[in-house]
């Protein structure tokens, strides 16, 4: 029953969701209103207590050479969750198919995919709230409630998925991590948003040849009886690298007739039953 596969979906989502947050900046400004620095927030793919756990660390010998003003502000991500969602599911026997660019002779064929609902916690850890607001507001506004972005899945079955990425909730805490009220310790403000990923998983892809010739035979009732029956056979011959849809209306009997897409069809008709 099962065989070994891997389309790397998960990791594909993943990937994207991250590239959403690489180019957000946090700027600095003087007295006046005039900005002396901006620079870019990093992000790094981990929960939220190792980058806490971490800061511990800043400024004594295993970290010496790192300040917490170059530490943060700084951007973590993780996978909370993986659910099946029921409310997008098709019909699991039906099937897609595809040709490949490369060769145009092979049909590529897999059976309906399967809905999940993948949940991301972005973690914005900065020492100040404002630092952390400058972060928010570049983040929100793109999801109301949703904002979608598209991956290669498979080729060539799924090469263009639209993923929609749900904005869920979203928590602020100023000093949550125990050092509130203790100068003692360093302060960190913290913002915790929670995302909900529409993707689908995909089972094996199967390869078959592409059907060349199609023969149909026909009976006509209405001279049954009178004349005799009437035959007719149709034979489709598509060329090598074309497509399926190819009909042209417009031959007769004993013609050939070449349709749009390259392929040729001969009716051959054997009347008063001959």
């Amino acid at each position: 029953m099962f065989q070994y596969f891997y389309h790397g979906t998960v990791r594909k989502v993943v990937v994207a969701f991250a590239s959403l947050f690489n180019d957000i900046y946090v700027s600095r400004k003087d007295e006046s209103g005039a900005e002396i620095e901006r620079f870019k927030v990093p992000i790094a793919y981990g929960p939220q207590a190792k980058f806490l756990k971490r800061l511990d660390r800043v400024g004594t010998d295993l970290e010496e050479g790192i300040k917490l003003e170059t530490y943060l502000p700084r951007i973590g991500f993780e996978i909370t969750n993986l659910q099946y969602d029921s409310s997008r599911k098709l019909n699991t026997i039906q099937q897609t198919a595809a040709y490949y660019a490369s060769d145009r002779s092979l049909l590529s064929r897999r059976y309906e995919r399967v809905p999940y609902n993948m949940t991301f916690s972005l973690s914005v850890m900065s020492k100040t709230m404002d630092d952390a607001l400058q972060i928010v507001e570049q983040i929100l506004p793109y999801f109301g409630p949703e904002y979608t972005f598209t991956i290669k899945a498979i080729d060539p079955t799924d090469q263009d998925v639209d993923v929609p990425i749900v904005f869920t909730s979203a928590t602020l805490n100023d000093g949550d991590d125990g050092s509130y009220g203790d100068y003692s310790q360093r302060k960190v403000t913290l913002v915790n948003i929670q995302f909900v990923a529409k993707m689908y998983l995909y089972g094996p892809v199967t390869r078959q040849k592409v059907i060349t010739q199609a023969d149909i035979n026909l009976f006509d009732t209405r001279y049954y009886g009178a004349t005799g029956p009437t035959y007719a056979t149709i034979s489709v011959f598509p060329y090598a690298g074309v497509t399926a849809g190819g009909y042209n209306p417009s031959i007769t009997a004993g013609a050939t007739g070449y349709t749009g897409s390259g392929a040729y069809t001969v009716i051959t008709e054997f009347p008063n039953g001959v």
